[in-house]
C-alpha cells in the first residue's frame, strides 16, 4: 500500500513531464512527522545528446572532412614494434628525476641510464620524455649529504626495452642510490592475447 501511494503521488508523476528550458533543476526532500518518509521527494534528470560530438569521432575524427592533419591515434598505429628476442622480457620503467634538473643533467642522466641498460644485456631501449609532471603527492628525499628536500613536482622518464630478468636488480639499485631520481618503479609487459 505504502508504494502504490509513492508513485501516484503529485511530486512523482511531475517528475515525467518535459523540463522547461532555463529552469534549474529542483531537488525536494520533504519529511514531517506522520507522513510517508518519500512522498514531497523528487528528483528531475536531464539527458545529453552527444550526436556528432567527440564521443562519436564527430570532431577532429578520421571522417570529419574539415580535419586537415591525419589522426594521432593512426601515427601511433603505424609504428611497429620489434618482436622480443628468445630469452629477454619487455620492461617498462618509469622515473620520476628532479624538477629543477638542467636540459644537460637530464641528457646525461638518460644517457648514463641507456648505457646501464645495453651494458646488462638490454636491447631495443627506447626513452620517452613526458615533461615536469605534478605530483600526485609531496615526496621528500633524502640526498647523499644527508639533506632532506620535498619536491611537488618532477620530470617523467619512460624507459621501454627488452633485457634478461637478471639485470633488474643492477638498474633498481642504481636508481634508488641516485640523489636526481626522485621515485622509479619498473614493470614487466606483458602482452594479451585476444
Amino acid at each position: 500500500m505504502a508504494s502504490s501511494s509513492l508513485f501516484a503521488s503529485s511530486p512523482v508523476l511531475q517528475t515525467l513531464a518535459p523540463f522547461a528550458k532555463n529552469k534549474p533543476t529542483p531537488f525536494h526532500f520533504q519529511h514531517q512527522f506522520g507522513r510517508h518518509p518519500f512522498q514531497g521527494f523528487s528528483i528531475k534528470a536531464q539527458t545529453l545528446d552527444f550526436s556528432g560530438t567527440f564521443f562519436e569521432g564527430g570532431l577532429g575524427g578520421e571522417d570529419d572532412p574539415n580535419n586537415s592533419s591525419g589522426s594521432v591515434a593512426t601515427a601511433i598505429e603505424e609504428k611497429e614494434e620489434p618482436q622480443c628476442p628468445p630469452g629477454l622480457r619487455q620492461y617498462e620503467t618509469m622515473a620520476v628525476l628532479r624538477p629543477d634538473m638542467s636540459e644537460d643533467e637530464r641528457l646525461s642522466l638518460t644517457q648514463k641510464y641507456e648505457e646501464l641498460l645495453v651494458a646488462g644485456g638490454g636491447m631495443y631501449v627506447e626513452v620517452f620524455n613526458r615533461g615536469v609532471i605534478p605530483l600526485a603527492y609531496s615526496i621528500k628525499k633524502k640526498n647523499k649529504a644527508g639533506e632532506t628536500n620535498t619536491y611537488l613536482d618532477g620530470i617523467y622518464l619512460l624507459f621501454t626495452y627488452f633485457t634478461k630478468p637478471e639485470s633488474l636488480e643492477v638498474l633498481e639499485t642504481t636508481l634508488t642510490m641516485d640523489d636526481d631520481v626522485i621515485r622509479s618503479s619498473t614493470f614487466q609487459i606483458r602482452k594479451r592475447k585476444y
